[in-house]
């Protein structure tokens, strides 16, 4: 008797699961693509903070191109010391992203700033298949966006549409005494005539054709007898030398000019939001 009762039990219990395996696999073949599959419609934008940035650097930014309905900030790539990458987030098809990365070691070099970038964006093409994206670089974060391309492997990751560099030294960080207080990797690659920037003018071959590219560069000394056109870090004529790396055609620039216009203030400067409008998203304000 006692037996029986088991077997029966044992053939419910094997039935039920029979049942519910059936139904599982009913539900995923009949279900709507998911939004995986559904992404590769839309473009997203990827922020990157330069040397000794971090969240501070787009937060204000997103969050005032989210309130002019732009997009929103949908996503936080984290990448640790040790190069470990954490995507925290969803990116609903429904309305243009924003994705954030954050480096923990801000200091890192160039060269290594630029892996981690390309471990970021091939995880949005295999994992959530993406298959088109914007990046946007402030200083240099510019710099590895650009230096991402140099290196750009087709298939491998999403199509880059579009290009945005704000305050970028591609020729080189020149205010006197900045490097007696700055060491580190980081700070060696933004040395005028560095190996890491010479590298990337020697390969401006690779550079993807078709990438419009908008460089921004701030001005806060205005008067045309001051030789340093500079945003009190940068000068305006290192943020141009990207115009030896874009092929021609695919290069645009934009001069913000005025006392506020400084190096970290044009990621927090209502021009700089203006002109990224209309480059990235045909956003007009008029």
């Amino acid at each position: 008797m006692f037996m029986n009762v088991f077997s029966n039990k044992k053939k419910f219990t094997l039935i039920l699961l029979s049942s519910l395996l059936l139904g599982i696999f009913i539900f995923l073949t009949n279900s709507k693509p998911t939004s995986s599959e559904k992404n590769g419609e839309i473009t997203p934008t990827v922020f990157i903070h330069g040397f000794k940035g971090g969240p501070g650097t787009f937060n204000t930014m997103m969050n005032r191109l989210e309130q002019q309905n732009v997009g929103s900030k949908r996503m936080v790539a984290y990448v640790s010391r040790q190069g470990h990458v954490t995507l925290r987030g969803s990116l609903p098809p429904s309305m243009e992203p924003f994705i954030q990365v954050l480096f923990e070691n801000d200091r890192a070099s160039l060269k290594q700033q630029t892996v981690w970038l390309q471990e970021v964006i091939h995880r949005l093409k295999k994992r959530h298949g993406i298959q088109q994206i914007n990046l946007v670089g402030h200083s240099m974060g510019g710099l590895a966006a650009t230096n991402f391309l140099l290196h750009y492997q087709d298939g491998q990751y999403p199509v880059v549409q579009k290009l945005a560099v704000i305050a970028s030294p591609y020729k080189g960080i020149k205010k006197e005494g900045y490097f007696e207080v700055h060491s580190s990797p980081a700070a060696n690659d933004l040395k005028p005539e560095s190996d890491a920037l010479k590298s990337m003018i020697l390969r401006r071959e690779f550079f993807p054709k078709g990438v419009d590219t908008l460089v921004i560069a701030g001005v806060i000394n205005s008067s045309e007898e001051d030789s340093d056109h500079w945003d009190g870090l940068v000068h305006a004529s290192s943020v141009k030398g990207m115009k030896s790396i874009v092929p021609f055609g695919s290069y645009r620039e934009e001069i913000v000019f005025g006392q506020s216009a400084t190096h970290s203030g044009l990621h927090e400067h209502p021009e700089v939001d203006r002109v990224l409008g209309e480059f990235l998203w045909e956003q007009s304000n008029e």
